[in-house]
């Protein structure tokens, strides 16, 4: 009996040792309204000579994004439809990128435009990372 019990215990213990954390592994989830704080700092670090208005009207286009990246995350989570936030998402980014387009000249869209391009590309990648790493460890 005692050796019945260690044995279910270990076996226990190994399970949650190997257990996978919140969010199937993926590392943690970061809130959109954070993305957003983010990539708007980036921007305004990086993009070259913005003046005081491009720079309050850069803030105001990233916080109307945040609210509603936020409101878009809400809605997909209650209705589960994740395919609709693959639909949503490339239309908001594009619309952002329109209102920074009115913003910004036009070499300092060609900067802000690049920093996206690699913004997502370094995503890409890390996405692909998991990816690779997750089935390396299914198998």
């Amino acid at each position: 009996m005692k050796n019945l019990f260690l044995a279910i215990t270990l076996l226990m213990a190994f399970a949650a040792a190997n257990a996978q954390p919140p969010g199937g592994g993926r590392g943690p989830r970061m809130d959109p309204e954070e993305m957003v704080q983010r990539e708007k700092e980036m921007v305004l670090k990086k993009v070259s000579d913005l003046s005081e208005d491009q720079v309050m009207l850069v803030e105001g286009i990233y916080d109307e994004f945040g609210v509603t990246l936020k409101e878009t995350f809400e809605e997909i989570r209650k209705t589960r439809n994740f395919e609709q936030m693959r639909e949503k998402m490339p239309a908001l980014r594009d619309e952002k990128d329109l209102l920074i387009k009115d913003v910004l000249n036009e070499d300092q869209f060609t900067e802000y435009m690049a920093l996206m391009e690699n913004n997502r590309k370094q995503r890409r990648e890390r996405m692909q990372q998991r990816n690779n790493s997750d089935g390396a460890s299914g198998q």
